[in-house]
């Protein structure tokens, strides 16, 4: 278990940030991850893995820059929308590391689509009165559900397994439920569960990070 060590500075540096509330150390969290995915990306990923897993370093990069972009918006609407574009592309990369391996899961995407079509319409559209941060929110809730169903449909073999696949999409839901409490916070004006927003964002990388540990390292 000593190869999932590494997990617990981004516990430690969460801690900090909990104690301080100094940004940074938040940003810290996932610098610290993606240096440490790059490390496994080119010291233990075979050759022939090393595009599928790129996917994940990429999603991690524009995942903090997304997060700069929304710590520093202060209400403004194009820093929001190039906030909420970045996630965008960083929902894309994991679209591409999950479809490198197999295919959409359309009863999930269906299912997904359907209950969060429904909370925009009756929660957030008519709490946003701004067209732009509107047009990025729904595509964004669209792009988000489509992740998680096309993490769901990776099938098992290829260099993935139960545990691997389990881990991914649990990082992807939990990103997916940062972003639903988020937008009930912001836009709804719902506080219950909004301390749960920040380490299930982190929660998400955490996870996401195990699976390519688990794959990728030396078994013990």
């Amino acid at each position: 278990m000593k190869k999932y060590w590494p997990l617990l500075v981004p516990v430690v540096l969460y801690a900090a940030f909990a104690v301080t509330d100094i940004f940074w150390f938040r940003c810290a969290i996932i610098v610290f991850l993606l240096a440490h995915v790059l490390w496994l990306l080119f010291a233990k990923v075979p050759k022939e893995h090393r595009r599928k897993a790129a996917f994940i370093p990429a999603a991690f990069f524009f995942s903090i820059i997304g997060d700069l972009f929304l710590h520093f918006d202060e209400g403004r609407a194009p820093l929001f929308i190039a906030g909420v574009a970045v996630y965008f592309v960083a929902h894309m990369s994991y679209i591409g590391f999950s479809l490198r391996r197999g295919k959409v899961n359309w009863w999930m995407m269906g299912i997904l689509t359907t209950l969060f079509t429904i909370y925009f319409i009756f929660l957030l559209y008519p709490n946003i009165s701004d067209t732009g941060i509107l047009v990025a929110v729904f595509l964004y809730i669209l792009v988000s559900c489509f992740s998680v169903s096309a993490a769901s449909g990776m099938p098992l073999g290829d260099g993935m397994d139960k545990l691997a696949k389990g881990l991914v999409i649990g990082g992807i839901s939990s990103l997916l439920f940062s972003d639903f409490v988020l937008s009930l916070h912001d836009f709804v004006g719902i506080q219950t569960g909004y301390f749960l927003m920040l380490p299930t964002f982190y929660l998400s990388q955490m996870l996401v990070t195990a699976a390519l540990i688990h794959l990728f390292y030396e078994k013990d």
